[in-house]
């Protein structure tokens, strides 16, 4: 006769106490929506967990029978013993739905968890969310990082069913008479999720029964080699360090799997979306090292080479070209943020910001351009360029400069220094340059 084998419940306490992610006393907050895997989760932590259990259902505004559902969901946790909290979010449908849910979803659990003074929060996610969640990756393009899924614990935030298929948590509420919700956003096949979840992943079980466990198993064998591969790059890291990023034509030379981890490190540090750890992403971040100077617009920021440095940055709002436009004398020229003018006067002290020059017209205001040379008061001159890398501005910068030329004669590099040789005595009739900020 075969011995019975683990209780749904011996499982996931197995798989908790496998990567601690109920430590016995904790508090641990439990995100239920009324499905059947977050209805799985809450009743079996409740039977298995030894410390405080609460539970927090959110209606997120987007469909009418929400509200009772999360208020149903609290009933179930109170007759279980449990302590229930339900957030109203109050979200507007549209664009980015489920990602602004979600966002606003962990921001309310996170502040359940402060006020009650709980250690964890929990979710249902499980091996088939997993696996979707590799094939979704895999599919958009992804390296080593993004396909080993979901980690079962992550800081605060734990996992405890991801041990269990979809199916399993299904059947094990439907064998108890557990009600649980079928939320019709999860069947809404205008997004990728769900094409994943109805398409592909039916298409791979057609091929092999077991396709979900097999890539989940992929994901937790390139976890336990994750180990080896971080040692690696972290050595690899050290040694391409420098100020504001990585050494771009080391990184060139490294072997191209461990240049793809430096360069998504490089580009997570920066804090940049999960979108530019994209494999074409990064692939054009190594190019860009290649090439050694430079910058590419990767999503949600720039990737450039400064100085023999690669860095990477969020910006919003990415610095203008300076146009060459003619500078009439009074006048003006529109910058992106403000206006160079010029008016007649007599002299007082030129300063960076405040130029009086004798040339009264034929001017430009331009961006620097390679080439250009300013005089020293010390004799000699100096590069336009090597005068802002001093000044500490990063070459991606530096088109956004202004500077004011009478033909190629560099007169004043706007906010940095006047020429030497350009500069009006004081009490002299001269022309002022001033940047005024709009």
């Amino acid at each position: 006769m075969t011995a019975p084998g683990p209780t749904l419940e011996d499982r996931v306490r197995g798989f908790c106490a496998r990567h601690d992610l109920l430590p016995a006393g904790s508090g641990v907050l439990l995100m239920v929506s009324g499905g059947a895997d977050s209805s799985c989760l809450m009743h079996v932590v409740a039977a298995i967990h030894d410390g405080p259990v609460h539970v927090l259902s959110v209606d997120h505004g987007f469909r009418p029978a929400a509200a009772e559902e999360a208020r149903s969901v609290a009933r179930a946790a109170r007759a279980l013993g449990l302590t229930a909290h339900v957030e109203s979010l109050g979200l507007a449908p549209g664009p980015g739905a489920l990602v602004r849910a979600r966002d606003a979803r962990h921001a309310a659990a996170e502040r359940v968890r402060e006020r009650e003074s709980l250690d964890l929060i929990a979710t249902g996610h499980t091996l088939t969310d997993n696996a979707e969640t590799i094939l979704f990756r895999a599919a958009r393009g992804t390296g080593r990082t993004g396909a080993l899924g979901i980690a079962p614990r992550r800081e605060r935030l734990v996992r405890p069913l991801l041990g269990l298929t979809r199916d399993e948590a299904r059947a094990w509420c439907l064998d108890r008479g557990i009600a649980v919700v079928d939320d019709p956003t999860n069947d809404d096949l205008s997004t990728a999720r769900a094409r994943v979840r109805h398409g592909l992943v039916p298409a791979l079980e057609a091929v092999h029964p077991s396709a979900q466990r097999n890539v989940a198993r992929m994901a937790e064998l390139l976890a336990d080699e994750a180990a080896v591969v971080d040692a690696a790059v972290d050595s690899a890291w050290h040694r391409l360090a420098r100020p504001g990023g990585l050494d771009a034509a080391a990184l060139a030379g490294e072997p191209v799997a461990i240049a793809r981890l430096l360069a998504r490190r490089l580009v997570v540090g920066a804090g940049l979306p999960a979108s530019a750890c994209d494999a074409a992403v990064i692939d054009s971040v190594l190019a860009r090292a290649s090439v050694g100077h430079g910058a590419t617009q990767v999503p949600g920021g720039i990737v450039a080479v400064d100085t023999g440095v690669l860095v990477a940055e969020v910006t919003r709002v990415s610095p203008a070209v300076i146009a060459e436009a003619a500078l009439q004398v009074p006048g003006s020229v529109r910058l992106d943020h403000g206006e160079v003018r010029a008016s007649r006067g007599i002299a007082g002290h030129s300063t960076a910001a405040s130029a009086w020059v004798r040339a009264d017209g034929g001017l430009v205001v331009r961006a620097p351009r390679a080439g250009d040379r300013i005089a020293l008061a010390s004799g000699g001159h100096q590069a336009v360029g090597r005068l802002l890398q001093s000044a500490g501005v990063p070459a991606r910068h530096r088109a956004a400069v202004p500077v004011v030329a009478h033909g190629e004669h560099v007169l004043w590099v706007a906010g940095h220094r006047v020429s030497a040789d350009a500069i009006a005595a004081p009490g002299d009739a001269a022309t002022n340059l001033v940047v005024v900020a709009s």
